[in-house]
């Protein structure tokens, strides 16, 4: 999926429509794309192993791009390790990390269309 991207614009919900009462009202702001993004932001927990599963609550239309990044428990100093992508499909994500070890990988699973 090289070369896909699409640019956010920040709209104030309230400027919509032109409106002008007495006192202005506070700022709802909104992202709006050019094209159509579906986005998850999940975690896996590892306990003393290296493999990890999540199957997605979104339904993406194609398989996405994934970013992880692993993240220590408090008290815990073992999330030293490189994350990666084993497999990724439509409904799942697997991920392995260089060496087991306790703590969260915290990733984005994003797909935006072409």
């Amino acid at each position: 999926m090289s070369g896909s991207g699409t640019k956010f614009k920040k709209r104030d919900l309230q400027r919509y429509r032109k409106i002008y009462p007495y006192v202005r009202r506070q700022p709802r702001y909104v992202l709006q794309s050019e094209k159509e993004v579906t986005m998850e932001v999940g975690e896996i927990t590892f306990t003393n192993t290296h493999v990890g599963t999540y199957i997605f609550q979104e339904y993406f239309q194609s398989a996405p791009t994934i970013t992880g990044l692993s993240v220590e428990i408090p008290g815990n100093t073992s999330a030293d390790v490189n994350v990666f992508v084993k497999s990724v499909s439509t409904t799942e994500l697997h991920i392995e990390t260089s060496q087991t070890f306790t703590g969260k990988v915290h990733f984005h699973a994003v797909r935006i269309a072409p």
